[in-house]
């Protein structure tokens, strides 16, 4: 009978470790990007990306990562016109999601330009390459009380190019869970204490027979 009673407690627990993870899919799109002179004229391609899973150590709370191929961004210019292309121009980045599917947060933002560094496949006889590079991380809620955020890599690009754009995904905080839940948990630790309980009866009854 222990046996039984252990082995409901261990069902009824379940849903904590359910909770402990989230799974992340979605989409990019374009929001703000210099897309005629003057300045370099950059595209951007979205991507969709997941589902994959992130989740806190049960025991820690360390939050996992996760990196992806986001977005793939580059330029249909030949070279850098020195003075115009080398002046920086926003570019912002809309993630819409489908998991989880009340994800709320703002756009990511950065900037584009274009630039020489001699002596590289960047210098004067390659015509230059354009770079974008990300502000920091932007964070995402869902649920009650959930977030992660996400970081963009910066990428340089040839001219004409293009480059991969991966994201990292970080877990920060788990949403609460439901009501239902919580009601579940309760249930699993009680009848873990109901196992123990008889399991410490059991010998001391034992004595007396």
């Amino acid at each position: 009978m222990k046996r039984y009673y252990l082995a409901a407690a261990a069902l009824l627990a379940l849903p904590t470790v359910a909770q402990a993870q989230v799974t992340i899919q979605g989409t990019s799109t374009v929001g703000t990007i210099q897309n005629s002179d003057p300045g370099l004229v950059v595209y951007a391609n979205p991507t969709n990306f997941g589902p994959f899973n992130l989740d806190l150590d049960p025991m820690t709370g360390t939050p996992s990562s996760f990196t992806t191929n986001v977005l793939t961004i580059g330029t249909g210019e030949g070279s850098i016109e020195l003075f115009e292309d080398t002046v920086a121009n926003p570019i912002s980045i809309i993630f819409s999601f489908t998991n989880p599917f009340n994800t709320s947060g703002g756009s990511v933002t950065g900037e584009t330009f274009g630039y020489y560094q001699l002596f590289t496949s960047c210098g004067l006889i390659a015509g230059g390459c354009g770079r974008v590079e990300w502000d920091g991380p932007t964070t995402f809620s869902f649920g009650d009380g959930g977030s992660f955020s996400l970081a963009l890599s910066d990428v340089s690009f040839a001219t004409p190019g293009s480059a991969q754009v991966s994201g990292t995904f970080t877990l920060l905080t788990n949403s609460v869970p439901e009501p239902g839940t919580w009601a579940m948990m309760l249930m699993g630790f009680g009848a873990a204490g109901v196992a123990m309980r008889r399991s410490r009866r059991q010998p001391r009854l034992a004595q007396l027979a």
